[in-house]
């Protein structure tokens, strides 16, 4: 589970914020199936121009952006 579910609690606030999001757990399933069936990750722009920077910018922020909202809802525990 990541940090920020949990950030600036203690004791018994986090267990139970740990616990409730824990609950959600079907929901981030989901979540995470439409995500890689909806929304896929954008390959590398090869079309070399004067605007290829920028083209490759927006792809590599995109699949940055749902990079971090899949490991957000990824619930199992770290290693």
């Amino acid at each position: 589970m990541h940090s920020v579910w949990t950030r600036g609690l203690r004791g018994a606030e986090k267990k139970e914020r740990v616990n409730q999001v824990l609950s959600y757990q079907n929901a981030f399933d989901e979540l995470r199936e439409a995500i890689n069936t909806t929304f896929r990750k954008k390959e590398a722009d090869r079309e070399y121009g004067e605007d290829w920077m920028q083209r490759q910018i927006a792809i590599n922020e995109y699949n940055a952006a749902l990079d971090h909202i899949l490991k957000l809802i990824d619930l199992k525990p770290k290693r």
